[in-house]
């Protein structure tokens, strides 16, 4: 395809697997884990629910790794520089530990790899809650290559969250294109999704037409697959290490 859009991808249950029921058990107990000796459990993890609710409703000038940083700090009581030392610990170290939780997914690392062999400009757009680590880490674990993709969002890059419309739109001005410019693959109609009100046509991978809200239906702009049909929408010609 001449002039290939920029291609925006979600990474959790997109780019990766996501054994979503064990990673929600695990990755509060390994925060309150870092936080045990400054913060008891039973008081840090209500706080964290707390924070994370607000970071994903940021609205300020700060980035969302900052918003999360300076909550937590004045909430528990521990000061912003021990916060940040904590959270970084959690994101080096602790989620690592979690990397069961992130399958690879071949087929796509190898649509991946044939965009980029295209000249297509990748980007990762996952929702930036949590450090640039993290997300680099999952995109190693799924065998990416991470010179693939132009941009990564993250907690220090980014103001805004999903599924607002504000973090699409702050990603296109990081970006410098315009909706007719891009598009979106994800797995999430409610996160992945709302990228149609503005224009984006988006792909959500896995997911069955019935699981469209018809409002997004109506956009004319969301397509529904598995990953050949994937392939078939980014006019990638389907070879033998797509078919697995």
């Amino acid at each position: 395809m001449s002039a290939r859009p920029t291609v925006l991808w979600d990474l959790d249950g997109t780019l990766i697997g996501l054994r979503k029921r064990t990673f929600t058990t695990l990755m509060p107990g390994a925060a309150a884990w870092v936080f045990r000796d400054l913060v008891p459990p039973h008081r840090f993890l209500p706080v964290l629910r707390r924070t994370l609710r607000d970071v994903r409703a940021n609205d300020t000038e700060h980035t969302n790794t900052e918003l999360m940083l300076r909550l937590l700090g004045e909430r528990t009581g521990i000061g912003h520089t021990v916060a940040a030392s904590r959270l970084t610990r959690l994101a080096e170290v602790e989620f690592v530990r979690l990397r069961a939780c992130f399958p690879a997914r071949p087929a796509a690392a190898a649509t991946v790899r044939d965009l980029t062999a295209a000249g297509a400009r990748q980007v990762v757009a996952t929702n930036p809650l949590w450090p640039l680590s993290t997300v680099e880490a999952r995109i190693r674990w799924g065998g990416h290559d991470r010179a693939a993709f132009s941009y990564v969002t993250c907690g220090e890059n980014m103001h805004r969250s999903k599924p607002r419309l504000d973090f699409y739109r702050e990603l296109l001005d990081r970006l410098g294109v315009s909706t007719r410019e891009c598009v979106m693959i994800g797995n999430d109609p409610g996160n992945d999704g709302p990228a149609t009100e503005l224009g984006i046509p988006v792909f959500l991978l896995g997911a069955r037409p019935a699981d469209v809200p018809p409002a997004m239906v109506r956009t004319g702009l969301v397509t529904t697959g598995d990953h050949r049909a994937l392939r078939r929408w980014l006019d990638i010609e389907e070879d033998s290490c797509s078919s697995s």
